[in-house]
Formats: structure tokens, C-alpha cells, sequence
């Protein structure tokens, strides 16, 4: 688990800025910035959880959705949906998600 912690920084679809803080007390911090919409921003805060050991599942309390990433490298994350399903191989680059420091 203290290899996933750290700060994920990308822009993902459709021109979202985003950066996820994971802790190591298993919490996190999704902030979403969303450029189209007068770079109006969100936060997200819940617990995350290790599933199949390189799939990360955000739970997000207040809404139930909870978002899921793979764990590509140690420095990438890749945005998935429920299924476990990673984006179209023309637009995988698109939802990565890089480790910073």
C-alpha cells in the first residue's frame, strides 16, 4: 500500500485538471478542476482500497459512485471504468495519471 501513496496530477477528459492525493492512513483528496466551466472546482474526499492488487477503487460516501484507476507503473495511474475496462488504446493517453516527485 505505500507504494500507491503519494500525488497523481493529469488532465483528463474533457479538459479536466486533476490531482489525487493518496495517504497512507488509506483516505484520499480528489480535486477536480474543470476548465470548460470557468475552472469551477471539486473536491472529493473517502477512503480508497487495493483491489486484485493493481486496481485502486475510490469510495466516495456521499454520492456511492466510486471511481476506479489501475495502478500502471509505479509512477502512473490509469483511469477505468467500473468493469475494470481501461479507455480505447487511441485515447488510453489521455487518462493516465502521474506520480509527482
Amino acid at each position: 500500500m505505500d507504494s500507491i501513496t503519494g500525488t497523481y496530477c493529469g488532465v483528463l477528459p474533457p479538459d479536466v485538471e486533476t490531482t489525487l492525493t493518496l495517504h497512507a492512513d488509506g483516505t484520499y483528496l480528489l480535486v477536480r478542476t474543470f476548465k470548460d466551466m470557468q475552472n469551477e472546482q471539486e473536491q472529493l474526499k473517502g477512503t480508497f482500497q487495493m483491489l486484485d492488487d493493481n486496481i485502486l477503487m475510490l469510495v466516495h460516501p456521499s454520492s456511492g459512485d466510486n471511481i476506479f484507476y489501475k495502478v500502471r507503473d509505479a509512477n502512473s495511474i490509469i483511469l477505468i471504468d467500473s468493469f475494470g475496462n481501461e479507455p480505447k488504446k487511441e485515447d488510453r493517453k489521455n487518462y493516465i495519471l502521474k506520480k509527482k516527485g
